[in-house]
């Protein structure tokens, strides 16, 4: 948290569940190390929990950090020997899930204000046409197009922009050609294997049931 909390606060006006109070600066963050308690919140023993909102566009963040089990280091093996055993089972890792949700022209809905006062705005609403568009990581890509309804909908090619582990999953190759920018291929290559997916999506992850 420490060494993300900086990118968080130098992009949002409020982090974590500290409400109004007032937080620490992104330069405190770096230079002090310092993370206000009100930062993250345990949900489990292993699974943490963040939040943020303030930016143009975006309604607010929901931040989930699963860890392995390390509080409990005999369910940590096990976890770890079932998944050799089991293909069904994937092995203990850690993971960031990080979901930001837009305003998608709905900002007088969603933003609290006085009966007498009108909400401000840099510009327009924010409205986009639905689309879904995703980069993943080749060794994760079954699991996410059985898991997931939306990604069963698109069609994955490979794209010389993106290392060799890495497809495109999507409905439109413009809108590829709008989102795969050169500082996102830039992330996504320093990240590694420790990508997984990258997902732009207006529809469900469960298929509907009518």
């Amino acid at each position: 948290m420490t060494s993300n909390a900086p990118l968080f606060t130098n992009e949002f006006e409020v982090v974590g569940f500290g409400g109004g109070r007032s937080q620490p600066s992104a330069d405190d963050v770096s230079s002090q190390g310092l993370v206000p308690q009100e930062l993250y919140k345990e949900k489990s023993p292993d699974v943490f929990m963040s939040y943020a909102t303030g930016r143009q566009n975006v309604a607010f963040v929901d931040i989930k950090l699963n860890l392995v089990k390390r509080y409990s280091p005999v369910m940590w093996i096990s976890d770890i020997v079932l998944s050799f055993f089991f293909d069904t089972l994937p092995p203990p890792t850690e993971k960031a899930e990080i979901t930001a949700y837009p305003f998608d022209g709905r900002e007088v809905a969603l933003v609290p204000q006085a009966a007498d006062q009108k909400l401000e705005r840099k510009g327009a609403q924010s409205t986009y046409d639905g689309f879904i568009w995703a980069v993943v990581h080749k060794d994760k890509m079954k699991r996410l197009r059985d898991e997931r309804y939306d990604l069963s909908l698109t069609v994955t090619k490979d794209n010389l922009k993106l290392p060799p582990w890495a497809s495109v999953m999507s409905e439109s190759a413009e809108v590829t050609d709008a989102l795969l920018t050169p500082e996102l291929i830039k992330a996504i290559t320093t990240c590694g294997d420790d990508f997984e997916s990258l997902i732009v999506t207006d529809m469900p992850e469960d298929a509907p049931k009518t």
